[in-house]
């Protein structure tokens, strides 16, 4: 863009009720891609990521969801997910291996995740409830994987159309949150503590 449409773009975006400073990461005319951060923010957060494996390990966040159930039987699953992962989390703060703003980078992001989880497993079970997802729950589930991959994806804001170009901005952790949404599943769907849990197909 030239300053000109720099300018008109600003003033567009603010038109529109977007507040705060949104960086065009590129402009095409089929469409105008905006971020919030700065440049390599996102290869920043990919690298706290790679930090703290130990989040995107399915066994480890098992392990430490099912001490906590034992400690909590009546604790919401979903909850109990969370807890596990802020976790992990505090415990690589501690050590070092990640600083504080780091870790809230990506707890930002548990916590979405956790927000959606909740909103597929309406029926809020307890870590020691005998209980299975019924088949709504699984179908929302499956949709909103499907809705993660599409073009109208969870972690994609479209803000309208900017001289007939589309104005989106992606969420730079959307493929992680993904991850960690089918985890969050397979852990809290299980049919008791030593099941093995499942995806559905």
């Amino acid at each position: 863009m030239d300053a000109d449409q720099e300018r008109r773009f600003g003033d567009w975006l603010h038109e529109h009720g977007i507040e705060g400073r949104r960086r065009v990461v590129r402009a095409t005319a089929e469409g105008i891609l905006v971020s919030k951060f700065e440049p390599g923010f996102a290869a920043h957060l990919h690298d706290v990521l790679d930090r703290v494996a130990q989040l995107l390990d399915a066994a480890a966040v098992a392990a430490h969801y099912r001490a906590l159930a034992g400690a909590d039987a009546g604790s919401a699953r979903v909850a109990t997910w969370h807890q596990a992962a802020v976790a992990l989390l505090a415990r690589a703060t501690e050590t070092g291996i990640v600083s504080k703003d780091e870790a809230a980078e990506v707890e930002a992001g548990v916590d979405s995740v956790a927000a959606l989880l909740d909103s597929v497993l309406w029926s809020g079970p307890a870590c020691g409830a005998d209980w299975m997802p019924s088949a709504a729950e699984q179908t929302a589930f499956a949709e909103a994987l499907e809705r993660m991959d599409d073009a109208n994806s969870l972690f994609t804001r479209h803000y309208g159309d900017f001289e007939g170009a589309p104005v989106e901005n992606h969420c730079p952790g959307a493929r992680v949150a993904r991850r960690l949404l089918e985890q969050a599943w397979t852990i809290c769907t299980a049919a008791t503590e030593a099941a093995t849990p499942t995806l559905p197909a």
